[in-house]
């Protein structure tokens, strides 16, 4: 069999299928070819445990995707009902010791100031800057380097001595900063729990923008979560592409990118299916799995490839997922009713579990991420029964052995600390599913490592050097080839930003080329 379009897109994850209805959008007949039976990469829903029960087996909370352009852009406050919470985020340094973002910042404010006086007050200025400067901070982030237009409004609402120290305060470790607003433990660590979604370090230069959006959005955005499960957000993906005109082929494994004269012309799957791409290839896959797997090196300057086998990805994730017979009693105030407790530790306890990970060590006091989502959708579970979505950053391949020996101990190591933060939840636990990193890039072949983000978020594979030096605005060497993935700028987290700004670029060639 053989077809056509103007543009193929190599898998369904939330950028490919962002890229895919804009350039539908925009006029071009679109495919999108997903390995997969259901389209959606890394959002997605599954009965892991119980019937009743919806889990989100990757992500599962959409704070960063509330704030990118993309939310209006393709009208997912439409095509999805979301809900919130009253309490967005929340941050744990021991049992009893825990602070939240509340809806209200005023009431965030007064509820720090109650862990060391003052605490309120730097956090009303912090908000205060995120209003005036940081959205537009965050804005030129996560749009293409170099962006002109994000770029201006940001020096203009922080002007010449705010953009200094803006971009002093964003190179550096996010403990410093930390410790530098805020006095007291609770407020420094919900200031610094973002970090425990990437695999850098709280003392490690480059991780503040992630921590400090995170917090920031979780104040202006809450953390919404699509009603029924994210796979209702994957069929609104979906059906943006598919009511711009654009089609979606699953179950169909994309193995080569056919190049001739060095261009990229098509695709050809596993089971015998050619695609003609008449003008561009798009890619929401790994750089290796595209370069040194579907491409192949002989049609890639040997720099390049150099560029992407030195490409690095970060540490696994430990995914736990949980039917409870009940709500959570959590030992710290009003959490019962908060979307994302993090079990933090203080600052120095959070470095000491980022470098066991680093070091190949199981963590012995993991940082958990616990999601509660059924307590703003309790569609997904029964009567009285909730979920509990937790990841926490690991090894891919810990020094004490492989996965398949040690991750019955290390369940027990994190079900003894969520139980230590919330007495009883171990006697409420009906049914449990869980994903070592192996397990995940066994479902999805992205998730390297059971990277969830693409790879690492390390200062020297952010911003121009994402993927490959000086190969970040989304081309590669492959004239009509572009990669559209959480491997290139600005990474990881469902924002869909990179699919948005890789359309955008293939777009302006196309222009281009006609002049």
């Amino acid at each position: 069999m053989t077809d056509a379009a103007d543009a193929v897109v190599i898998g369904s994850g939330p950028n490919g299928l962002v890229a895919a209805a804009l350039l539908a959008r925009a006029g071009w007949s679109v495919t999108v070819v997903e390995r997969n039976d259901v389209a959606g990469g890394a959002v997605a829903s599954a009965p892991l445990t119980l019937p009743g029960y919806v889990h989100d087996p990757f992500s599962a909370f959409y704070g960063l995707l509330h704030f990118s352009p993309v939310f209006r852009e393709l009208e997912l406050y439409r095509r999805v009902q979301w809900a919130s919470f009253e309490l967005a985020a929340g941050a744990m340094v021991a049992p009893g010791r825990s602070a939240a973002v509340r809806t209200d910042p005023a009431l965030t404010a007064a509820a720090i100031d109650g862990c060391a006086p003052g605490d309120g007050e730097a956090w009303t200025e912090l908000y205060g800057w995120w209003t005036r400067v940081g959205r537009q901070f965050l804005n030129v982030i996560i749009n293409p380097i170099p962006s002109v237009g994000p770029t201006a409004r940001f020096a203009l609402a922080a002007g010449v001595r705010g953009v200094i120290e803006t971009t002093k305060m964003a190179l550096a470790p996010t403990s410093a900063v930390a410790r530098e607003r805020f006095s007291s433990d609770e407020a420094q660590a919900l200031f610094a729990a973002g970090i425990s979604h990437s695999d850098v370090s709280v003392n490690d230069p480059g991780g503040l923008p992630e921590a400090m959006a995170l917090a920031m959005v979780a104040q202006s955005h809450n953390m919404p979560v699509p009603v029924g499960g994210a796979g209702r957000l994957a069929s609104g993906l979906a059906g943006a592409v598919t009511d711009a005109g654009g089609r979606i082929l699953t179950g169909h494994e994309v193995t080569h990118v056919v190049v001739q004269g060095k261009r990229a012309v098509g695709v050809e799957t596993a089971d015998g299916l050619s695609l003609r791409a008449r003008r561009a290839v798009l890619a929401d896959t790994g750089p290796r799995r595209l370069f040194l797997g579907m491409v192949g090196t002989d049609h890639l300057p040997s720099s390049f490839v150099d560029g992407v086998h030195r490409f690095r990805y970060g540490s696994g994730i430990f995914k736990v997922d949980l039917a409870l017979d009940g709500p959570v009693r959590w030992n710290g105030v009003d959490l019962d009713r908060c979307g994302v407790v993090h079990l933090t530790g203080n600052l120095d306890s959070m470095a000491r579990t980022s470098a066991q990970v680093a070091t190949g060590e199981l963590p012995d006091a993991p940082m958990l991420v616990v999601g509660q989502p059924t307590v703003a959708d309790p569609s997904r579970a029964p009567d009285a029964g909730h979920v509990l979505w937790i990841e926490t950053h690991v090894p891919p391949r810990p020094n004490a052995g492989p996965w398949s020996e040690v991750c019955d101990r290390f369940l027990e190591t994190v079900l003894d600390r969520l139980e230590a933060h919330a007495p009883g939840v171990r006697s409420s636990i009906r049914g449990h599913a869980v994903h070592t990193p192996p397990d995940l890039e066994a479902l999805n072949p992205n998730l390297v490592d059971g990277d969830l983000g693409g790879g690492s978020n390390a200062l020297d594979q952010q911003l121009v050097f994402r993927p490959v030096a000086g190969w970040f605005r989304y081309s590669t060497p492959i004239r009509g080839l572009y990669l559209c993935s959480a491997s290139t700028h600005p990474g990881g987290g469902v924002h869909g930003m990179v699919g948005r700004n890789c359309a955008r670029r293939v777009l302006r060639d196309a222009l281009i080329r006609r002049v």
